[in-house]
């Protein structure tokens, strides 16, 4: 995607640039789009290095100021991705969070790995259920079940990062030491 230059005339404090589902074509968001990760930048039509924009979404928003030749920050508010604009076209790179498409048909694919169980069994459950099968509960139980592990699968992969806590002692005083 590329923010356009802001012009001349419009540079100022109060000026930004916003990129969101009613942008022109082909800048516009991604359709599958749930919340922006991370942004990077570089002067449209080069050939440098993308260089990591910052995020000032929880951080107060967008600060006053003129535009410069960079981006360098951006906010997400209101489905769109704000900008304080710059001098020069600048192309932007997104790493974010997508919704999987809507299941419409027998033959679409289901983009999580290991769901067809977890799927499957809680919709033969509801299907027994209209129907009324004796084992309608246990196609859900069975279904929720297949649910958990997806899950516990999922947390499992996120905790490849060990952290350690400070001991409850150690957070800044000497031994011994007492402050009134």
């Amino acid at each position: 995607m590329v923010i356009f230059a802001v012009p001349a005339n419009q540079r100022d404090p109060g000026t930004q640039v916003v990129l969101n589902d009613a942008s022109v074509p082909p800048n516009q968001l991604p359709s599958n789009l749930l919340v922006p990760l991370k942004l990077w930048e570089r002067p449209n039509g080069s050939n440098q290095d993308f260089v990591e924009m910052t995020d000032l979404t929880t951080h107060g928003g967008l600060p006053s100021r003129i535009q410069g030749s960079a981006l360098e920050c951006w906010e997400w508010r209101t489905d769109g991705v704000y900008f304080i604009g710059a001098t020069q076209d600048n192309q932007i790179r997104m790493r974010y969070n997508s919704a999987y498409p809507d299941l419409t048909g027998p033959n679409d694919v289901v983009l999580i790995r290991g769901a067809q169980e977890a799927i499957a069994y809680p919709t033969a459950g509801l299907a027994g259920l209209a129907r009324g099968a004796p084992l309608a509960e246990q196609m859900e139980q069975l279904g929720m079940d297949y649910i958990e592990d997806l899950v516990v699968q999922s947390v499992r992969r996120q905790q490849n990062v060990g952290t350690r806590r400070k001991p409850f002692r150690s957070r800044g005083r000497s031994w011994g030491a007492r402050n009134f």
